[in-house]
């Protein structure tokens, strides 16, 4: 990637209404692959990172982002896809900005409808979960973003014990600890 133009100021909005990346969506955030692009393994370590650092996990040199350089590879990321979110990025490092996750009390955090899958987290262990998040989030509790980090469920297997889809579930509890670091927990 080179990115030698960036002159500090805020990159183009991504499209989206709202300018700015939330972890998750970094973590998620999907490529068209082309004949010769990026190395896709190397570009998702990055992005992994820089999705660490934003939810405040940990710090994370916003130079890293400009200097990163990946192996162009057959069938690879689209170069300026990548060099785009990178640069956006960067600017949120560098500016120490996260948007708001829209986890602003535990209604809103009840309300989130997760996907069902054959092989997923135990639903009762992460209902259970999400019911302390939300009392935690309304005022009522003590729970930490360290602990939303370090939290492990059993997965389900079969049709007849259906859980939650494994990757939904991670990415919200990516919002749910980003919001707990906002409030200082």
């Amino acid at each position: 990637m080179t990115s030698g133009t960036f002159d500090g100021s805020p990159p183009p909005d991504s499209g989206g209404g709202e300018p700015f990346l939330r972890p998750t969506e970094v973590r998620t955030a999907t490529f068209r692959t082309v004949r010769s692009g990026y190395d896709p393994d190397q570009v998702r370590q990055v992005l992994n990172i820089a999705a660490d650092a934003l939810a405040g996990r940990m710090r994370f040199n916003p130079d890293h982002v400009r200097t990163a350089v990946f192996k162009v590879v057959p069938n690879g990321y689209d170069q300026k896809e990548v060099d785009d979110l990178l640069a956006l990025l960067e600017y949120q490092l560098r500016n120490g900005i996260v948007p708001p996750t829209g986890l602003e009390n535990g209604e809103k955090l009840l309300a989130v409808k997760l996907p069902r899958a054959s092989n997923g987290y135990d639903r009762g262990e992460v209902d259970a979960f999400l019911a302390r998040a939300a009392a935690n989030l309304d005022g009522r509790g003590a729970m930490t973003a360290n602990e939303v980090r370090n939290s492990r469920f059993s997965t389900t297997s079969g049709l007849l014990n259906r859980g939650y889809q494994v990757q939904a579930v991670d990415a919200l509890l990516d919002d749910i600890e980003q919001e707990l670091r906002f409030r200082g927990r």
